[in-house]
């Protein structure tokens, strides 16, 4: 049996034989344990159950999860499989043959883990979160839009890392608290340089072909969530524009960018509509047309959390 850690990952405890990179919690009792498989999983197209969420890749991968009987099933298409029980307190992970047993942690981390949350109607945001100024402010959008470069400029000027690209809410009030994920930022090559920017902190590459610098967390208690950022990079641009959204288009933005993507269970998008429409109403929200690099404008951190400030 593979040796366990105890995770601090997204307000949850998760006990782990896979490593999962968050703030390690040996005390308690974990919310969930996560476990290799015995046995490599046979190639196959489609899992058995109802259909809860499907993405079909470009390169033929793409994941279907199901409700399979009292639990879950998550396939990875030529990836991996996990089994999640109905009680979301155990995830039996096996890999498929012919599959990349690297990408796993990520897979786990991510999809995986916002799935379990999207299923016990938790608010998920697909973004990456830095505190500054006493507040936080979470970039939010699909994957190539910016967000964890936008987190990693943010930290170079001394924000603190919250999360990256999986940000949970927990409701606070009228307010919104943001749960800590990994201390971990995974740059794509073309920011890469980024890494540089953080002297002492050492860079990895990751199996998705991307960057990690691996960066502290201030500590508790969780942040205040400020501002939502919907970054819109743009090459042409020499100077930054930001326009706050009123609640209606602001919910609007929110929806294309679930982190769960591929959702078709009318509960779970009922859930989620609803999740996306206390943030809109509760939260600023703006969308920013940001002069991209690299090279990165200097100033441009600094700059960006002035203009929503």
């Amino acid at each position: 049996m593979a040796e366990s850690t105890t995770y601090e990952l997204h307000g949850l405890r998760v006990r782990s034989e896979i490593p999962l990179g968050g703030s390690v919690r040996p005390e308690g009792t974990p919310d969930l344990d996560v476990r290799w498989g015995s046995e490599p999983m046979p190639p196959a197209a489609e899992p058995d159950g109802r259909v809860l969420a499907r993405v079909a890749g470009d390169d033929g991968r793409g994941y279907t999860h199901t409700q399979a009987g009292a639990g879950y099933l998550l396939r990875f298409h030529g990836l991996c499989e996990v089994r999640i029980d109905g009680a979301r307190r155990a995830m039996d992970v096996r890999v498929s043959v012919g599959g990349d047993r690297a990408m796993v942690p990520l897979l786990v981390a991510g999809n995986s883990l916002a799935f379990v949350l999207t299923l016990a109607g938790e608010r998920v945001l697909h973004a990456s979160a830095v505190q500054a100024n006493g507040s936080a402010l979470a970039f939010v959008g699909a994957p190539g839009m910016g967000k964890s470069t936008l987190a990693a400029l943010l930290c170079a000027s001394g924000a603190t890392l919250i999360t990256d690209d999986l940000l949970r809410l927990a409701p606070d009030g009228a307010e919104f608290r943001c749960c800590f994920g990994p201390a971990e930022i995974r740059l794509r090559a073309n920011a890469a340089e980024l890494a540089r920017s953080f002297p002492g902190v050492a860079a990895a590459p990751t199996p998705d072909g991307r960057v990690a610098i691996r960066l502290g967390h201030a500590g508790r208690p969780m942040p205040r969530l400020g501002t939502v950022v919907i970054p819109r990079p743009m090459r042409t641009r020499t100077t930054l524009a930001v326009r706050q959204l009123a609640p209606a288009a602001a919910l609007f933005a929110l929806s294309r960018y679930p982190r769960v993507a591929g959702l078709c269970a009318p509960e779970l998008l009922a859930s989620q509509f609803r999740a996306f429409a206390q943030v809109a109403s509760s939260v600023p929200v703006y969308e920013a047309e940001v002069p991209w690099g690299p090279p990165f404008a200097p100033g441009l951190a600094d700059a960006l959390v002035e203009a929503v400030a």
